[in-house]
């Protein structure tokens, strides 16, 4: 007979791994939509144009990646002044919803090119013939040497008399962390899952393999076939647990006789007056 209690736990183990991998294989497949999208790098950048408009936001509050201010051209610095030639005299102004000018707090053209920073490390997309020389509301990599002052909510607008690009550096990075994400979340939910299978497939296996034989009713005992020496058992009655069998009361002859009523003098066969004896 089955371990019923130890099968239904293994059931339900089972039923959890199913889910598990059911969510686990959802989280992978976003996953990877994700980080198919972050490939396309032409889907995160605009341009070319004169002048964009951005609406700042920061939903996990820890800072945004911002907008890179892109041109077409080449890094390098042949003249030795520390900046990428392609970019020296170009510049942008920033402008905020009211008209305002905070082009040196939202953002800054940094045109680096030296041992320190050069914007084509920032560059995510290489040799697609665009580099990198500006930014806009990169509070994440504020620092006190270049910060950034950015307000939730705000529209700001990135114009120039070049024809600039734009990459939306924030809007990639949180696609990539989603995508990551759910990879985690996918690769933890697959082995606990998996844990959960083997667990509920041992039990299963062991409920199966197990199980108790019935009990006798406490206090009741079969009533034996053989009789014991000196003990006759009760016809149709069973014996009860600690319950001494019936025994038949055992006699001797004589053992209630008064012996005062007894005759003392012996009865002779000569004196009987039977007629049987007489002629």
């Amino acid at each position: 007979m089955a371990n019923k209690p130890v099968l239904i736990v293994g059931g339900i183990c089972i039923v959890l791994a199913i889910a598990s991998f059911g969510i686990a294989g959802s989280n992978w497949s976003e996953g990877v939509d994700e980080f198919e999208n972050t490939e396309e790098m032409e889907a995160f950048i605009k341009g070319p144009d004169n002048s964009f408009t951005y609406t700042y936001t920061d939903e996990d509050g820890q800072g945004s990646g911002g907008w890179y201010v892109m041109m077409e051209g080449e890094y390098g610095d042949a003249d030795g002044n520390d900046r990428t030639d392609a970019c020296e005299n170009v510049t942008f102004t920033i402008t905020d919803s009211l008209g305002n000018d905070v082009t040196g707090e939202a953002g800054h053209v940094i045109c680096a090119d030296s041992n320190e920073w050069r914007d084509e490390w920032a560059d995510s997309v290489e040799g697609d013939g665009l580099i990198v020389f500006g930014y806009v509301c990169a509070t994440f990599d504020s620092t006190d040497e270049v910060s950034y002052t950015c307000n939730l909510g705000e529209e700001y607008t990135i114009a120039s008399d070049t024809q600039l690009y734009v990459f939306d550096k924030d809007t990639y990075d949180l696609q990539f962390v989603e995508g990551l994400l759910s990879f985690i979340q996918g690769g933890i939910l697959g082995s606990l899952g998996a844990c959960c299978c083997g667990l509920g497939g041992i039990l299963v296996l062991v409920g199966a393999l197990t199980g108790g034989a019935p009990k006798p009713m406490v206090g009741y005992m079969p009533q034996q076939q053989t009789m014991q020496q000196g003990m006759v058992p009760q016809q149709g009655m069973p014996q009860q647990m600690g319950q001494m069998p019936f025994q038949q009361p055992q006699y001797t002859v004589g053992a209630d006789i008064d012996s005062s009523s007894v005759a003392d003098t012996p009865v002779s066969v000569d004196d009987s007056t039977s007629s049987v004896w007489n002629d």
